[in-house]
């Protein structure tokens, strides 16, 4: 297919956000658009982004028809898929990060399995977790059995590899309400579970994603909102399974969201930031020592009083 076709109608809706993201966003869009196999749409909003990406996406949809860009105020992720995801008219909505990068053959492997479960609403990959110099810190598995794998989303808390690496059905998507604005962080699961709750779950065992993982991303830097975001998505499916109200922690999800848009709630914390540079160090312990001694070091510089990086150390320079 030309990139200068757009199919009329596509198999797969592609959906990103993008906020600031230009040093990483051409490999990004590169790598959905050439993916092989399978019609898609694109669908980028870029959330109000100052550092170039803007241009970067209208040249690229200059280039290829494929890719529709939406510019809006700096908003958010969570308002941003939900945007593009208004916009998407495939029958399946595959998410995509703006740091990442689909590995070849995703798109295509993902329909496959689609078509060989039906019923299931949910799919995903196994994903290569990148560090920020390009490192591979670890593969993050999952399971092939779809009982299982259907289980660990609604009762084990466990979810799919990375956001970036999911394909849903867009009937499923609206008719469960979507993502919901009120969760700034953790809108993936919480909307993996009303998902799960609806259809199946399948995964594929081989990676065919790969993310990026940052000490200033939301994983890393904001760790703490998105484990509070994350207990109150937990709470609203154990409400929704005992047949009571959501609305008590959706409502605490939608002040903290507020705050959080209006600037009154910091998003990281130091010992946030110095916590995921720690848990990088452990990921590469065991492959490359110097450099997570090189991490540990930087978890201490972002925070002095991260006990658990200077132990590392200590721990690293006593083996020698």
């Amino acid at each position: 297919m030309s990139s200068a076709d757009c199919p009329t109608q596509p198999e797969v809706s592609v959906v990103m956000g993008v906020f600031n993201n230009a040093a990483t966003l051409p490999a990004a869009l590169e790598s959905i658009l050439s993916q092989e196999g399978v019609e898609l749409e694109f669908i980028v909003v870029d959330d109000g982004s100052t550092d170039g990406s803007a241009a970067i996406l209208d040249e690229t949809a200059r280039k290829d028809a494929r890719l529709k860009v939406v510019h809006q105020k700096n908003e958010g992720l969570t308002r941003a898929l939900i945007g593009g995801c208004a916009l998407a008219s495939a029958p399946w909505i595959a998410r995509q990060d703006a740091d990442d990068v689909s590995l070849p053959g995703r798109l295509a492997a993902l329909l496959d399995l689609a078509r060989r479960q039906p019923g299931t609403v949910l799919l995903a990959s196994a994903a290569w977790c990148m560090g920020p110099k390009g490192e591979r810190l670890r593969l993050a598995a999952c399971t092939p059995d779809p009982a299982l794998a259907r289980k660990q989303v609604l009762d084990l808390r466990i979810g799919p590899p990375a956001h970036g690496s999911t394909m849903f059905s867009r009937a499923a998507y609206e008719a469960v309400g979507g993502y919901r604005a009120c969760f700034y962080y953790g809108q993936d699961s919480d909307l993996w579970m009303r998902l799960a709750e609806r259809g199946g779950v399948a995964y594929l065992a081989e990676p065919h994603y790969a993310y990026r993982w940052e000490p200033g991303a939301i994983s890393g830097a904001g760790r703490s909102l998105q484990r509070k975001f994350g207990r109150w998505g937990q709470a609203c499916r154990r409400a929704r399974a005992a047949g009571r109200s959501e609305e008590p922690w959706l409502r605490a999800a939608a002040r903290l969201a507020d705050g959080i848009r209006s600037g009154r709630v910091k998003k990281t914390r130091a010992g946030d930031r110095a916590l995921g540079l720690y848990h990088a160090g452990c990921l590469l312990e065991r492959t490359d020592p110097a450099a997570a001694c090189a991490y540990f070091r930087q978890a201490l510089a972002a925070d002095p009083l991260c006990a658990r990086a200077r132990l590392k150390l200590w721990l690293n320079r006593r083996r020698g």
